[in-house]
């Protein structure tokens, strides 16, 4: 079946398609509408050295080249499970990614928060900026560092708007829809071709009554074949023996009959003396 055969299918049980694209077009609304768009909101933090470990004076972010093993303990520990449980459990349905933003050479921290709500991604990002301060400053402390060597993050950049993220709702969108459509004309195509099937045997059918069927409506000629009688097929049986008297009964009725032609022949030759 080419395609345009398919066409014509699909043309014949539009009383399937029409209603299928409807109930495909009504569940695609209807997970557009179940399915919250997300909001996201990113910040970067600068992790500087602290003001003991460099000369007086003298430019900071001109000593940044040692302090990349130490942004990644800090992402480490500011993306660690239980931290981030902590604030999710107070912000449900919010996604957290903390790493290190590869994009620069420095000791810089990425933030991303993905929210149901822009406030609820307003208020993450906000809560984790602060833990990240936190969380460093523990860490130097528990390790005894003195104050003034302590290294400290400065923010970058904190977004102050969030940007409306909906792939998520469009995939769910376009996969309900297209396996409501495809389930559509899949039925329609299963009922088209059953039909048409039992279309073409019932013409076949049809045919073969009509080559079989006598012309003129005359009555079908029916062979018989007549039984064989034993007495035909079986072997002629020899002549008795009761008859064979017959026969010779019959051979002497007639010598008297030569004997007087023998007789009367006799006589009308001449007498020689």
């Amino acid at each position: 079946m080419n395609f345009v055969d398919t066409l014509r299918g699909l043309w014949r049980r539009w009383y399937i398609v029409i209603p299928g694209i409807l109930i495909a077009a009504s569940l695609a609304i209807g997970a557009w509408n179940l399915i919250p768009p997300a909001y996201e909101r990113s910040s970067t933090q600068l992790l500087v050295p602290g003001a003991g470990s460099i000369p007086d004076g003298a430019n900071p972010y001109l000593f940044l080249g040692g302090l990349t093993p130490a942004a990644d303990v800090i992402v480490r520990a500011v993306g660690s499970e239980n931290l981030l449980n902590e604030v999710v459990a107070e912000n449900p349905g919010a996604k957290i990614e903390v790493s290190r933003d590869t994009t620069t050479a420095g000791p810089v921290i990425l933030i991303v928060v993905t929210a149901p709500s822009d406030a609820g991604a307003e208020e993450v990002l906000g809560l984790l900026v602060e833990r990240t301060a936190m969380v460093l400053d523990d860490i130097q402390r528990s390790e005894g560092i003195a104050a003034p060597n302590r290294m400290s993050v400065l923010p970058v950049t904190v977004d102050s708007r969030s940007v409306l993220q909906e792939r998520t709702r469009f995939v769910a969108v376009g996969a309900t829809g297209f396996v409501g459509l495809a389930l559509a004309l899949l039925l329609a195509s299963l009922v088209d071709g059953f039909s048409q099937q039992r279309k073409r045997g019932r013409d076949v059918a049809g045919s073969t009554a009509e080559a079989t069927e006598p012309p003129n409506g005359a009555p079908e000629a029916v062979s018989v074949t007549a039984p064989v009688s034993p007495a035909i097929t079986a072997k002629p049986a020899r002549a008795s023996t009761a008859s064979r008297p017959h026969r010779r009964s019959s051979a002497v009725r007639d010598q008297p009959r030569a004997d007087s032609e023998q007789d009367a022949d006799a006589s009308a030759l001449p007498t020689t003396r």
